[in-house]
């Protein structure tokens, strides 16, 4: 019997020569190297690599939805991505798939309802109102530290609402910094694990996240013997039960989660208001109406201002912590004219979309008013995936909302920030991250 071969109709792209011949420049410049391929390919191409592993990397908002929202159900993270932040970070909804991921996804969700994150909001306040007593009142500082520092106090409070001291706070933050910068050279230079043998490097960062586990479990055991109610994202977690058994998650499971929203959660918050800073620095009117519109709300209303959240939107659109993603094709699929078997890993390319001329009039210009209609309410928009879309979104979304429209109201009362001619540079890692953003501060009484 003649089996007849089928064909596909990949766009045009990169050989596999190619691809590898250019790997090291674009593991140390993604963000270029992409760009300068989505000019070159009209938004979308195609790329291959040893072991007929196909790529489609696209910036095409059409594509992209097809494979996030529309055929969700046929594409998964693709192992390339999965199976390694399933050794480090465990097999939270960050990293798992198929049936488990959609059970898991069930059980948490709740947990991040709007009503459910306003028992944290007081948590949220408190940590900033204290970070903010150590703000410099006038004079240049690199911000991103402080961000970062700011972000990972917050998370960690909200889901374990405990005190945890300086030194233990910076240790555990170095320990993500350093889990994640090996997860993100292990992917974009797999040649690498070639000399792990010699190097032992991946045995150094597993047993640092073994340790990590180790703290985590240490304090759901101390709870789960503590009487007291606590109103944190770890109360959620162990109060969460399945809806078909009614059992809540073991012990592994809960700490798989936490360390996700550990990691996802304070990354993506200390970025964006990094990004957001250095933008709003240069930008003297914005700034003057984020400090109206903030005299005009409650803190803990601050979700609701829609000039601030204008304001963040077109931060995440310039810069998205989550600058690009992947799924991997379960089953031959089609888009158009593309047409690509099963194995194939998409890459929706977000950075590129969001600066796409096609889709934002003077895409590289800061303008909050974009994300404004004639109403005066918040504009949705077909091409902006600042957490990703679809059944996968970010679970976390409505947290780091919270969070940053929060910090911008309480920080924009009190201070400006001022630029320095410094530009950071973009660092391409699992989060858009700048490598560092130095900015003037200055008081508000003083600097009118």
């Amino acid at each position: 019997m003649r089996v007849e071969k089928k064909t596909y109709n990949l766009p045009e792209g990169l050989s596999q020569f190619q691809t590898i011949a250019r790997s090291f420049r674009s593991s140390r410049h993604p963000i270029i190297s992409i760009s300068e391929n989505m000019e070159r390919f009209s938004g979308t191409y195609s790329a291959a690599l040893p072991g007929n592993l196909k790529f489609i990397l696209t910036q095409d908002p059409g594509l992209i939805n097809y494979v996030l929202r529309e055929n969700h159900s046929n594409y998964q993270k693709s192992p390339l991505t999965s199976v390694r932040g399933r050794r480090l970070f465990g097999n939270g909804l960050l990293f798992s798939n198929g049936d488990y991921w959609l059970r898991q996804r069930r059980m948490v969700q709740p947990s991040f309802h709007h009503k459910k994150l306003q028992a944290l909001y007081e948590i949220i306040v408190k940590t900033i109102e204290e970070f903010l007593h150590s703000v410099p009142e006038a004079g240049q500082v690199d911000v991103y530290p402080l961000m970062h520092q700011l972000a990972f106090n917050i998370v960690v409070r909200s889901l374990f609402d405990i005190e945890l001291s300086v030194s233990q706070m910076s240790d555990l933050n170095s320990v993500f910094n350093e889990l994640q910068k090996f997860y993100m050279s292990d992917i974009n230079l797999p040649v690498r694990r070639l000399l792990y043998p010699i190097t032992r490097e991946d045995r150094v960062h597993y047993r640092k996240s073994a340790k990590l586990r180790s703290v985590i479990q240490g304090i759901i055991r101390e709870r789960r013997s503590d009487p007291k109610e606590y109103n944190d994202l770890l109360h959620l977690l162990l109060n969460a039960r399945y809806e078909d058994t009614g059992q809540p998650m073991n012990e592994d499971q809960i700490i798989d989660e936490a360390l996700i929203l550990l990691f996802a959660g304070h990354e993506t918050t200390a970025t964006t208001l990094s990004w957001l800073l250095y933008q709003v620095a240069s930008q003297k009117i914005v700034q003057e109406k984020i400090s109206v519109s903030v005299q005009q709300t409650n803190i803990f209303d601050s979700i609701k201002n829609v000039y601030l959240q204008a304001v963040i939107n077109e931060s995440m659109r310039l810069q998205p912590a989550a600058w690009i993603t992947d799924r991997i094709a379960l089953e031959d699929d089609s888009f158009g004219e593309v047409a690509f078997p099963k194995n194939t890993i998409i890459m929706p390319f977000f950075y590129g979309v969001h600066r796409n001329k096609d889709y934002w009039n003077n895409p590289n210009a800061f303008i909050p008013e974009r994300f404004i209609d004639e109403q005066g309410k918040i504009k949705k928009h077909p091409s902006f995936f600042p957490f990703g879309a679809g059944p996968r979104m970010c679970i976390g979304n409505n947290f780091a909302i919270a969070e940053i429209s929060m910090f911008l109201h309480a920080f924009f009362e009190q201070f400006r920030v001022l630029p320095t001619g410094q530009v950071p540079e973009m660092k391409a890692l699992l989060t858009l991250r700048p490598d560092k953003v130095i900015l003037g501060i200055e008081k508000l009484n003083q600097a009118y």
